[in-house]
């Protein structure tokens, strides 16, 4: 059985949050190896900042959960335009 794809995002931003080693931490996400969305996550704020290329669309997010949503969308758009 795979994985979710949801859960494997979720995976990452929970290892962001874990991560100590930089104030913030930042994490590209790609389908089909185009990056389409970065997300950078502030220690000291615990808000997670989302980019998204294709519209240009900035959010930030104090909940992994719908930071997680917004990631998958994102993707999900990509794979339904192949």
């Amino acid at each position: 059985m795979q994985e979710s794809k949801l859960f494997q995002i979720l995976s990452r931003l929970y290892a962001m949050k874990q991560d100590k080693t930089a104030e913030k931490q930042v994490r590209r996400f790609e389908q089909f190896g185009i990056e389409l969305c970065r997300v950078s996550f502030d220690h000291e704020t615990n808000i997670y900042h989302l980019v998204e290329y294709k519209p240009f669309q900035e959010f930030d997010f104090d909940d992994m959960d719908l930071t997680a949503i917004e990631i998958y969308e994102c993707l999900a758009d990509m794979q339904l335009t192949f």
